[in-house]
């Protein structure tokens, strides 16, 4: 019985593909692919998050849908471009950068869309949420580095050590790092560093920390990486008001992490959005923040007040005649 039940099921799933006339997606020698055909599966696959693939895509594309409704006139191309400038001089510029996200198989038009649902975020943020002195006087402290250094990097103890005695003797630190160091994170920096506490191995930070400003190190301090030749320099760290606005954006990617708060923005924003999930195999992609629809209209609700009104004052009135 169960081989029979398995055919049918098998021969109606096959007939319903045959009379598929969606657009093809991919073929085999088996048979063809439609997309309704790929719509139907994705909605029936399910991830770990209990989610489907379905609902998923949905989630993102409506939300994307929701921050653009309220705050797309406030996102222009020229920020998007700004924020890809300023993201890409950390790796060499623009084309530096593409081909970068390209290797990883990602598209930089991609990746642009991912900056303006993130500025649109921020912009929504902005608006919710009032940022006082008092939480960029903490986010500044907080950030603030325990120290400057400039440093040199060699693989050998000896050159370590000549190279301390020619700072003893008045060479010039930056001269040193550009002739010795093997230290690829700080060749364009002349060796510099602002770092706290954590930011490096061990033995790199026990030196720095146990330095006064001015003071460099008397013998090579061995890690992993090799033998560094430390000097700890005034503390460079910019003046709060510089800051200010790196504060701001520091303090608003804090609450794209505070989850509670993120999911009463978009409840917000899709109510104000008007969204609506017509099929009813998707109706999970939003469930986190949309209140269900009640099956019965708020004047439905007052005539079933008003009817049970009715039947409590005839039977009051059956009560007193009696």
């Amino acid at each position: 019985m169960k081989k029979i039940l398995f055919g049918a099921l098998a021969s109606s799933a096959l007939l319903l593909s045959a009379c598929s006339t969606s657009d093809e997606v991919a073929s085999t020698e088996a048979g063809r692919i439609r997309e309704d055909d790929l719509y139907e599966a994705m909605k029936n696959e399910q991830l770990q998050s209990g989610m489907t693939i379905g609902e998923t895509v949905l989630q993102k594309m409506l939300i994307d849908q929701v921050f653009e409704h309220s705050y797309g006139d406030q996102v222009s191309d020229e920020k998007i471009d700004a924020e890809l400038e300023e993201i890409a001089e950390q790796y060499g510029g623009i084309e530096e950068y593409e081909a970068i996200i390209e290797a990883q198989g990602m598209d930089l038009d991609a990746f642009k869309k991912d900056i303006r649902l993130t500025l649109l975020i921020q912009e929504a943020i902005k608006d919710h949420v009032e940022i006082t002195d008092e939480e960029i006087e903490e986010a500044y402290e907080d950030l603030k580095p325990g120290a400057t250094v400039q440093h040199i990097l060699v693989e050998d103890e000896e050159l370590a050590e000549d190279i301390i005695k020619q700072l003893e003797d008045g060479a010039e630190f930056s001269e040193l790092v550009s002739e010795h160091t093997t230290d690829p994170g700080s060749m364009d920096t002349e060796g510099i560093y602002s770092f706290s506490e954590g930011e490096m191995v061990p033995e790199f930070e026990e030196a720095a920390f146990s330095l006064e400003e001015g003071e460099t190190t008397t013998e090579p301090v061995e890690s992993d990486h090799g033998y560094h030749v430390i000097r700890r320099l005034e503390l460079d760290y910019a003046p709060l008001e510089e800051q200010r606005e790196d504060l701001e954006t520091v303090i608003i990617d804090g609450y794209t992490q505070d989850q509670e708060f993120m999911v009463g923005l978009v409840s917000e924003l899709a109510e104000k959005a008007n969204v609506r999930i017509a099929d009813e195999e998707l109706k999970g992609a939003m469930a986190m923040y949309m209140t269900p629809q009640s099956e019965e209209t708020p004047e439905e609700d007052e005539d079933l007040d008003t009817i049970q009104e009715e039947v409590d004052d005839s039977e009051e009135d059956e009560e007193t005649e009696q």
